[in-house]
């Protein structure tokens, strides 16, 4: 997502965000038109907390920028979204672009995910798009779809005081009362991202149990 103009709606419009139409008419405020620069970051300090092989998902995964970065010939990266705009823009910009990596317009909730899980799932910006009344299946279907032993990383962001949404407010409290039950952090700092967003964003890493 953005770094400054997100979609910023109610809490009871944010329930029904019609997500379909923002990619049709061009409301996509969050598309900053590169890599997320904390994941950037951990790929380029930290790099032996990131899966470099097997299978790996972007759920929310927007203009696809984040798939194509995570991608090599051992990792294969699903970008997902329910936008079916959304995934053919991605098929469409990234036409030219060689790589071990496919898009997929499905929902997160139900799509048929690889037999055996996930290496990697890469959260960014996907749990603040959410209703905080969707949190707990978030936590839930992030348990099943990663594989034991598996990774999670989620940048967690805006870890501020504010109402409505989205981005809905989150705290590292949030996701360990999200994550503890199946999942062990074993990684958290403050993220090297979008200069706006400093001091409103941290980067976690955590192993699935």
């Amino acid at each position: 997502m953005s770094t400054s103009n997100v979609v910023d709606l109610d809490s009871e419009e944010a329930r029904a965000v019609d997500w379909e139409n923002c990619w049709k008419v061009g409301r996509t405020q969050w598309d900053a038109g590169e890599p997320s620069p904390a994941l950037v970051h951990l790929l380029k300090t930290q790099p032996e907390l990131v899966p470099s092989s097997g299978r790996a998902l972007v759920p929310g995964c927007g203009a696809g920028y984040d798939v194509l970065l995570l991608s090599s010939p051992t990792l294969h990266v699903t970008g997902l979204d329910l936008s079916t705009t959304c995934i053919q823009k991605c098929k469409e910009k990234h036409a030219d672009t060689q790589g071990n990596f496919d898009f997929v317009a499905d929902d997160f909730y139900k799509f048929t995910f690889p037999q055996g899980g996930y290496d990697l799932v890469y959260d960014y910006t996907f749990l603040c798009a959410m209703h905080p009344d969707m949190r707990p299946q978030w936590s839930a279907r992030m348990a099943e779809i990663v594989k034991p032993g598996g990774t999670l990383v989620a940048l967690m962001f805006p870890i501020v005081e504010k109402k409505g949404g989205p981005p809905f407010a989150v705290s590292p409290e949030l996701y360990h009362e999200l994550l503890d039950g199946a999942f062990e952090l074993v990684y958290q700092q403050d993220a090297e991202g979008h200069e706006d967003r400093k001091g409103k964003e941290k980067m976690s890493v955590w192993k699935r149990k």
